[in-house]
């Protein structure tokens, strides 16, 4: 990969990963969609799934962890297991645009303040892990599932924040290792990770002084506000792969 196009990637990953260190997620939704016009989509999820494990490193020394909601674990373990049967044949582009289209809309809702809180929460939970988990590994993009959850049942900011990073930290060491095992890491994208990973550290610095001066109700409709924004760009990458 050319200078110009691994620096660009270096500022699409610090950009990503601030976002990442202010809500708990975000960063796979950003990068996947750009990524994948930068490099093979298949290489660019592996990519993204090493520079997600490398802040997780970084979140297990510096964020308490929230172990909690565990059948959220238990529908994404069987989604990373379908995700990686089916990891080479499934058509990203049709995925990736129901994926964005749908959490679009959902976020959207909520923002207006519509209450979409259902009573039976595991089902609602299982559901969303089974779709976090086989997404994540076919797409790159295994956050917002659980967050728009969250969010509907009403849980605070800062345990939505807590939670996804400690449920990522889970999710992307068993893609991660499912990943190495089935043998998708190369040399190449080892040493784009390498090149990246350096923004990463940046990026945890400028995000931790954001959070530093972001209330809990704030923080909520950053959340809310950055699916909406972020669903578009997945839905205009995978929608654009459809038509051209």
């Amino acid at each position: 990969m050319n200078e110009p196009t691994i620096a660009a990637m270096f500022l699409l990953t610090l950009t990503a990963f601030t976002v990442r260190v202010v809500t708990g997620f975000g960063s796979a939704i950003l990068l996947s969609p750009i990524f994948s016009n930068l490099m093979p989509p298949k290489e660019a999820v592996v990519l993204i799934i090493l520079l997600e494990s490398f802040v997780n490193l970084i979140f297990l020394f510096k964020e308490r962890m929230n172990f909690s909601l565990k059948e959220i674990y238990l529908g994404a373990f069987s989604g990373i297991a379908v995700g990686i049967l089916f990891f080479g044949f499934l058509p990203q582009e049709i995925i990736g645009l129901a994926i964005g289209i749908g959490m679009g809309i959902m976020a959207a809702v909520m923002l207006f303040g519509v209450d979409l809180k259902v009573k039976r929460t595991k089902p609602l939970f299982l559901s969303m892990g089974f779709l976090s988990g086989a997404m994540g590994v076919i797409t790159g993009v295994n956050g917002p599932q659980i967050v728009i959850a969250l969010a509907n049942q009403g849980y605070a900011a800062s345990y939505i924040r807590s939670f996804m990073i400690t449920y990522l930290v889970v999710i992307d060491t068993v893609t991660l290792s499912a990943f190495f095992a089935f043998g998708h890491v190369n040399s190449e994208i080892l040493a784009d990770f390498f090149a990246l990973a350096p923004s990463i550290l940046i990026a945890y610095a400028i995000g931790s002084r954001i959070l530093l001066r972001t209330d809990g109700e704030r923080l909520k409709r950053i959340i809310l506000g950055v699916i909406v924004l972020l669903s578009l760009v997945v839905s205009l990458r995978y929608g654009g792969g459809l038509i051209g």
